[in-house]
């Protein structure tokens, strides 16, 4: 039987639809004020999701991100302006996806990929498999950095040599995401993994009334930021 989906929930479609126009939303539009809304409207929608601590500890991570892509900006003589604005920008397109994934089981995502955006399978588990990724680099950067703790790493307290000595972390990140690409390469192979025989999914991604009211909602507001902004 297929998992019910709870009342308090979105199905699936709806909040790739959201993750979609926010971030077109996010690039079309140059206005701080703009970027600004937007990004509160991701803050509403993860608290209305509840996607638990996972949800906003991941978010702080990806804020701090955005305040060292825009301080790395000012010190190559950027503008102000653009520096925020590009800071903006990505994290409100990175928080976009991680809600969406963080909320929301891969086999879902799949599944409305397929059923309803009549997505070739493969391409489908393309998509999501990248998206599964995220928390996986999330768990595995906390797991390096208490690895790296226990061997005495400790960040240098001046930003420029903090940054630098972050690569400690980033390099090993790196390999395990190579190393995990090519297990599951070969564990599909292994297994025949084809996209040409007819599939079933057991995830729920039927659309109800809700689900419709806030794709309209959603996509009312990323027209009126970018057109009135």
């Amino acid at each position: 039987m297929p998992e019910e989906k709870n009342n308090t929930d979105f199905a699936p479609l709806t909040k790739l639809f959201m993750a979609i126009t926010a971030s077109v939303a996010a690039l079309c539009t140059i206005n701080l004020y703009a970027l600004a809304i937007l990004a509160g409207l991701e803050m509403i929608a993860a608290a209305v999701m509840d996607g638990g601590r996972v949800l906003w500890k991941g978010i702080s991570i990806l804020a701090v991100f955005a305040v060292i892509l825009a301080g790395i900006q000012l010190l190559f003589i950027t503008p102000l302006f653009l520096s925020v604005g590009s800071a903006y920008k990505m994290f409100i397109m990175a928080v976009s996806l991680f809600i969406l994934v963080a909320t929301t089981p891969t086999q879902a995502i799949t599944a409305a990929l397929v059923k309803q955006c009549r997505l070739p399978y493969d391409y489908a588990f393309m998509i999501t498999a990248v998206l599964r990724f995220v928390p996986d680099l999330l768990k595995e950067s906390k797991e390096v950095r208490e690895a790296q703790s226990c061997r005495g790493f400790h960040p240098s307290r001046d930003p420029l040599r903090r940054i630098i000595d972050y690569m400690m972390i980033i390099k090993p990140m790196v390999f395990k995401a190579i190393s995990r690409s090519e297990n599951m390469a070969i564990s599909l192979t292994l297994r025949g993994f084809s996209g040409k025989n007819k599939r079933t999914f057991m995830a729920a991604t039927k659309l109800c009334g809700s689900d419709y009211i806030i794709m309209l909602v959603n996509l009312f507001i990323c027209i009126a930021v970018v057109k009135y902004f």
